[in-house]
């Protein structure tokens, strides 16, 4: 009777840590949603700006906390922002910037802003099985890859000079050879998260 009475705390604690889970992650997508109300003045992912700190790997706790503080002063502009969010909302927001690399303020990160746009926006042509890595040798599936180059010019990123890196040139050039080959260009934020990266010195961080 006490190992069945065990067993039947132990399936519910999993079924509980399981359901927590699936919240967490739905909770991560809807703050990834509705973060762009915060990056206009923290910057890309919350990196931080000129004038509002990083709050990229804060903790979510005390974001949350911050955040319903600032939501009940309506006059401020702070409150007036939030004034539209409910608890819900906020806590999605708390969630999601919590769980990004921390970095220096106004740092870009390799892993938290470079790779994820790599990722869906280059991979399908430049990585090791495709079209973009064969005619090119660029292979873009790792940092490393990455800054090797490709097999006819070498490195495509000169860190600490976006003006001078062909990756960069490719991504902003106005032609038919622009990058992503054939599909639309990337966004003003993610041109600018990129040009930041390689001025900021190409780091994997």
């Amino acid at each position: 009777m006490k190992k069945s009475l065990l067993l039947c705390l132990a399936l519910f604690a999993g079924s509980q840590g399981v359901a927590q889970a699936a919240d967490d992650a739905m909770s991560l997508q809807r703050g990834a949603a509705k973060a762009f109300f915060c990056t206009d003045c923290h910057g890309y992912n919350g990196m931080g700006s000129a004038t509002a700190p990083a709050i990229a790997g804060k903790d979510s706790a005390k974001m949350l906390k911050k955040l319903q503080d600032y939501k009940k002063k309506r006059s401020s502009i702070k409150g007036a922002v939030l004034a539209k969010f409910d608890d819900a909302d906020l806590r999605d927001l708390a969630t999601y910037f919590g769980s990004l690399k921390a970095s220096k303020n106004g740092e870009a990160s390799y892993e938290r802003d470079i790779q994820p746009i790599v990722a869906s926006r280059c991979l399908s042509c430049h990585t090791q099985e495709g079209e973009g890595a064969d005619k090119s040798g660029l292979d873009m599936h790792n940092y490393e890859a990455l800054m090797k180059g490709t097999r006819q010019g070498g490195a495509l990123i000169v860190p600490g000079s976006p003006a001078t890196s062909t990756f960069m040139i490719m991504l902003t050039r106005q032609d038919h050879l622009r990058m992503p080959y054939g599909q639309s260009p990337l966004s003003d934020d993610e041109i600018r998260v990129i040009r930041a990266w390689i001025d900021q010195g190409a780091k994997n961080n």
